[in-house]
């Protein structure tokens, strides 16, 4: 019976420790990027199971703190988090510079570079030099086997694009966008939240934001 107690005093002690230690790691992610000035917004997506995930959005207040202006739930991969490999339904952990804006409807006000997502418009995965990119077939020539993003209604009404395997290293995983919500309660590897909440960051992220996934 003593030996049970201490078990499961034990098993609850380190449970705690495990808590704590995940409360720290949003804390001190959010102090280091509170300290370098050139990140202009942070997204965090807290993942909790299967596919379902929390995003909360933070701006700078007038002392350069974090401010959290708002918060909504998301999905992220079919699998869960921690990407491996192309095809594998999970999304990457970890930080990411947010490099550009797309859509298929029009550039809300963003202060970010905006891609319009046109018939032409796909996101590449085929092995060749446009692989993790977004490409125009029609100013290429490339004839791609990727997503056709018009087609890919109403998830990329509107999106950002995350500097994931920046190295388009083929294999690894390739278009982990941050975009709206589609048809299903999960998405291939990238986060979806609603289309209102996508549409506000868009317009008040400036021009150098950060999402870090966890």
């Amino acid at each position: 019976m003593r030996k049970n107690v201490v078990f499961c005093a034990l098993a609850l002690c380190l449970f705690a420790v495990s808590c704590v230690c995940h409360k720290t790691d949003w804390n001190s992610i959010m102090e280091e990027y509170r300290q370098d000035k050139t990140v202009s917004s942070l997204i965090l997506v807290k993942y909790r199971k299967g596919s379902d995930c929390r995003v909360e959005y933070y701006l700078r207040d007038s002392l350069g703190d974090w401010m959290l202006d708002g918060e909504a739930a998301g999905y992220v991969g079919k699998n869960g988090l921690d990407k491996k490999k192309e095809g594998d339904m999970k999304t990457p952990v970890g930080e990411f510079n947010i490099c550009k804006a797309f859509g298929i409807l029009p550039d809300p006000g963003t202060a970010l570079e905006y891609i319009p997502v046109t018939e032409s418009t796909f996101a590449c995965e085929d092995d060749c030099p446009y692989y993790n990119q977004i490409v125009d077939t029609t100013g290429t020539g490339h004839k791609c086997t990727g997503e056709d993003m018009s087609k890919i209604i109403p998830a990329y009404n509107y999106g950002m694009t995350m500097d994931f395997n920046k190295e388009n290293v083929y294999g690894k995983g390739c278009n982990i966008f941050f975009h709206c919500f589609g048809t299903h309660d999960y998405t291939a590897g990238c986060v979806a939240v609603d289309e209102v909440f996508m549409v506000h960051v868009l317009r008040t992220c400036g021009t150098s934001p950060v999402i870090s996934i966890h």
